[in-house]
């Protein structure tokens, strides 16, 4: 009995020490296994060198190691150690053991090591931040997703080279593995200059970066749009117009296409060189098949489509990289698209038929990987179903999920897309499939400190799809990001203004949309008060003006709790700072219907003239927000577009290429103030 007892005394010991490992020490992304033997282990001050066994050569080590000597002193050193001895299978796996006398990382390779040194840092920066001991533990980790990607999108905009750098490492600290970069015009292209923006990257400039990437196991891989999405090469390019009238696609047909295309792929893979993929684009086509010369091949716009998917499959294949494809126009065509938001099983199974894309297998490359995009829920049955024909018909796939999508302008919502990012994830590992990339498309160009928390989603999930609930992960973010401790709630001003942003998305307007996902369109600015009609105008608006009310006392808790998160921060200033100058973005529309209402509530000659002053000085305080906006935003980002530049048609009416300055950014609001300026010079008179 009394065994019996003291077992169980040890078990209930054991939880608890796990529970307090779990709350002073937020390993992102979450490992595969932990096993903890005491809390009275290493303080991080105790670390006094780094040993490589073997005469191994680790050139690269976070901050907080790479100060140490490699060379064995007196004192507790971490031994990095090469071997296939009990350690996981993969290359990217390792086991790291805190003992009393030494902290031991063993891994088959560089990588493995490397993570497993990344690991460490977060242990010795949560013992520096809680001052505590790090617990004498054994770390078995390894990813559940081999290639782990995020998406780079710089059609609209170009940021400082030195912030790609400080992203570098930032998605090697989360064990993010690849980038998928959308270059566009931003890249210096020697072959066809005339594509390439004035203030486009050097080849040069490039690969440097990307052996910096490399060097911290990062693989970078250009996308370069093919087919559709051609604005930035056709707008110099008429005569390779399917559509004369559109610089949106290339002809497939035409066999200079090709020349100008493979041209753009060898440039990029030159600037890009460590990389095992070619991204070709090819989605969202709406015009194929319909010039003369297409008309003459006598082919469908699925085998114009696939076509053309077989041309640029075999120059990926000869330039020794793997080609990757969106694959909506396929799945379009086969007249299966509309499966991937079904949830009902009961409902595929009557309506499922892929007669169309069965009888075309034969257009499809092998070779190639296609990718699934999909920004909603990605476990629904229609999707799945998806997944399986790819399965059964022998294809590679890759998924394809959202840090940012173009629906959420200026900042994502819904947990920064946590939720997808890891539905998808999960779907990625069970499905075996060949990866998983997360978007952050420039339609709407939020700043990247407001997309970085779906980012490191995609690093926590893709290495680990179950470790953590959404809420746990917005913890452990929390206090890696910012050194948060884990029982306090000072990141939840993030999930406070992705709500405030969905009422400052129209609240200035009575029709037309701003939202860059289905393209911007034509406006109507909301009328302003009548002097002649009082309390007209705050009847007519009644439910915005009750809507701004919330909206103000939520921007009011929002400012207190990002002041208190940044006297408590130990670190990310600067993206404290960008949801700061955000923030008083998306109250503005509160704040112009809370004045105008009290001027049209307004019952004597004083209480107006109060009420007009306040309008004043709403126009005032937009410039002195607008100027700290963008000179917070202008510290990693070019805010204009250069002198020279050529804009595209912008047939997506993407809300980030409405002007070639930083003017889209207050798309309604410019409009807004000078209404209010050309009214109060009117009520004045």
């Amino acid at each position: 009995m009394k065994k019996c007892f003291s077992l169980l005394c040890l078990l209930i010991c054991f939880n608890g020490l796990a529970r307090d490992l779990s709350s002073k020490f937020q390993i992102l992304p979450k490992p595969q296994s932990v096993d903890v033997y005491s809390e009275n282990g290493l303080y991080y001050s105790d670390i006094s060198f780094i040993s490589l066994v073997d005469g191994m050569e680790v050139t690269t080590l976070p901050d907080m190691l790479k100060v140490l000597p490699q060379v064995g002193q007196r004192g507790k050193g971490v031994i990095l150690q090469e071997t296939k001895v009990d350690v996981p299978e993969s290359e990217e796996g390792y086991v790291l053991e805190v003992l009393r006398d030494k902290v031991l990382v063993r891994s088959r390779g560089a990588a493995g090591l490397f993570y497993g040194c990344q690991t460490l840092q977060q242990l010795m920066e949560d013992s520096r931040d809680n001052h505590c001991s790090i617990p004498l533990m054994k770390i078995t980790d390894y990813p559940a997703i081999a290639y782990r990607a995020v998406h780079w999108d710089t059609k609209h905009h170009l940021d400082r080279m030195e912030y790609y750098y400080q992203e570098i490492d930032r998605l090697a600290r989360y064990k993010v593995n690849a980038v998928i970069w959308e270059i566009e015009d931003k890249l210096r292209f020697t072959r066809r200059p005339e594509v390439a923006a004035p203030n486009a990257i050097s080849k040069q400039e490039m690969r440097a970066l990307c052996r910096y990437a490399k060097e911290r196991h990062v693989e970078i891989s250009p996308l370069v749009q093919g087919l559709g999405h051609a604005s930035f090469i056709l707008k110099h390019h008429w005569e390779l117009r399917e559509n004369p009238a559109s610089d949106w696609e290339f002809c497939p047909s035409n066999p200079a296409t090709y020349e100008l295309q493979f041209d753009l792929y060898k440039d990029a893979l030159e600037a890009m060189p460590y990389g095992k993929y070619l991204h070709i684009g090819g989605d969202e086509v709406s015009a194929i098949g319909i010039d003369e010369r297409c008309k003459a091949t006598g082919k469908t716009a699925f085998e114009l489509q696939m076509y053309w998917l077989q041309k640029v499959c075999d120059f990926a294949k000869e330039n020794g990289r793997i080609p990757i494809f969106w694959d909506d126009m396929p799945l379009k065509y086969g007249e299966v698209m509309q499966f991937s938001n079904i949830k009902s099983e009961e409902e595929v199974a009557q309506k499922w038929n892929s007669e169309k894309l069965d009888a075309n297998i034969h257009l499809f490359p092998k070779e190639c990987v296609y990718m699934r995009w999909l920004y909603g829920d990605a476990t629904v049955a229609g999707h799945r179903r998806i997944l399986q024909w790819y399965r059964d018909s022998g294809l590679m796939v890759m998924g394809a999920t959202a840090a940012s999508y173009g629906a959420s302008p200026y900042l994502p919502r819904n947990d920064t897309n946590a939720g997808i990012i890891q539905g998808f994830s999960q779907l990625v590992a069970e499905n075996h499939l060949a990866g998983i990339l997360a978007t952050a498309w420039d339609d709407g160009s939020p700043h990247l400190e407001t997309v970085w928390r779906g980012y490191i989603a995609q690093g926590e999930f893709g290495w680990n799809p179950t470790g953590r609930s959404i809420e746990q992960f917005k913890t452990a973010h929390a206090q890696r990001e910012f050194g948060f401790p884990a029982k306090t709630e000072l990141a939840g001003f993030i999930n406070d203004m992705e709500q405030q942003a969905f009422f400052f998305d129209g609240a200035l307007v009575t029709s037309g949309r701003r939202n860059p996902a289905w393209g911007t369109s034509a406006f109507k600015l909301v009328t302003l008060p009548n002097p002649q009609n009082s309390g007209e105008w705050s009847r007519t608006y009644q439910e915005k003006v009750a809507k701004a009310k919330d909206a103000y006392q939520l921007y009011q808790s929002i400012c207190e709790k990002i002041s208190q998160a940044r006297r408590s921060a130990l670190r990310g200033q600067y993206t404290l700072e960008v949801y700061e100058k955000l923030n008083e973005l998306l109250v503005f529309p509160a704040k112009v219907l809370l004045a105008l209402n009290d001027y049209d509530s307004s019952t004597t000659t004083s209480s107006r003239q109060d009420a007009i002053k306040k309008v004043e000085e709403v126009c005032i305080n937009f410039e002195v927000m607008r100027e700290k906006l963008l000179q917070t935003y202008s510290k990693t980002r070019f805010m204009e577009q250069p002198e020279g530049y050529v804009p595209d048609s912008n047939a997506h009416n993407h809300l980030s290429a409405k002007t070639m300055n930083s003017d889209w950014v207050f798309y309604y609001e410019l409009p807004m103030v000078k209404a209010m300026r050309e009214w109060l010079q009117e009520v004045r008179e």
